[in-house]
C-alpha cells in the first residue's frame, strides 16, 4: 500500500522518534528514563512502529507486539498505555513534518486509528497471558503447599 504521508514520516523519522520517545518515557517511573536498557529498547521499538507505516501488515504486527509487550508489564492502565498512539498522531499533526494536505492527513488519521485498535488487541493479549501465568503460578504454589502439609 503506497501511503502519501509515509514518505514524510520516513523523512522526519529522527525528529518524530525523539519527540515521541520523550512522551513515552513520561509515562514510566522516573527511574526508567533515558540511560536505562528499557529506554534504549523503547527507542528502537518506536522506530519499528514508524517504519511499519510503509511496511507490510506482518511488520506492523511485529512492531506493535513489541511495544505492547513492554507496555503490558508496566504498571499503567490500558488507557494510558494506548494513549501513546494518540500522542503520535498529535506529533505528526505538527506542520513541521509536512502532513498538511487533507488527503494525506485523512489517510494518516485513518491509519493511526487502525494502528491504535491493533495495538489495543495486542496489548490485551499480552495482559491476558500475564494473568494466565499468574494463575498458573498460584495453582503451583497451592499444590506445593498442600503437598507439604500432607508430609
Amino acid at each position: 500500500m503506497n501511503k502519501e504521508y509515509a514518505g514524510l514520516v520516513r523523512e522526519n523519522k529522527a525528529a518524530i522518534i525523539d519527540r515521541w520517545h520523550q512522551v513515552v518515557l513520561g509515562y514510566l517511573p522516573e527511574k526508567m528514563h533515558n540511560k536505562t536498557p528499557l529506554a534504549g529498547a523503547l527507542l528502537d521499538i518506536l522506530g519499528e512502529v514508524l517504519d511499519s507505516f510503509n511496511g507490510s501488515e506482518g511488520a506492523r504486527s511485529d512492531a506493535l507486539s513489541n511495544i505492547t509487550r513492554v507496555l503490558a508489564v508496566q504498571d499503567l492502565p490500558p488507557s494510558k498505555a494506548m494513549s501513546l498512539f494518540f500522542d503520535l498522531k498529535a506529533i505528526l499533526k505538527d506542520p513541521a513534518f509536512g502532513i498538511q494536505k487533507k488527503k494525506q492527513w485523512d489517510e494518516m488519521q485513518a491509519d493511526m486509528e487502525r494502528l491504535t485498535l491493533q495495538a489495543f488487541d495486542s496489548y490485551m493479549a499480552h495482559r491476558e497471558k500475564i494473568y494466565q501465568l499468574k494463575v498458573e503460578e498460584s495453582k503451583r504454589q497451592a499444590f506445593m503447599m498442600s503437598g507439604r502439609t500432607r508430609a
